[in-house]
């Protein structure tokens, strides 16, 4: 089957890209480390495990809370705004 020199043409550059990838995250793994085997990660236990919950979901309420100011007090305004200018 041949396709014509179009689709051998785009195979040599994926071939061409996939190998430059190749190379780059080899290259990147090298300079930071991130390649690096046989470094274990510190683990947490379940007790920290739960206070990292709870920070991060007071944290969540926290920022939801002034999501939810913020918007009243931004709909507030446009209705004061719309009120003022119809009537």
């Amino acid at each position: 089957m041949g396709f014509g020199g179009s689709s051998s043409g785009a195979n040599v550059i994926f071939k061409n890209n996939r190998r430059q990838k190749k190379s780059k995250t080899e290259k990147f793994q090298k300079s930071t480390g991130s390649g690096i085997e046989g470094i274990m990660p510190e683990k947490t236990n379940r007790a920290q495990l739960l206070e990292i919950r709870k920070k991060i979901r007071i944290e969540n309420k926290k920022k939801q809370r002034k999501i939810i100011i913020f918007s009243a007090v931004i709909m507030v305004i446009f209705t004061i705004i719309f009120w003022k200018v119809m009537f």
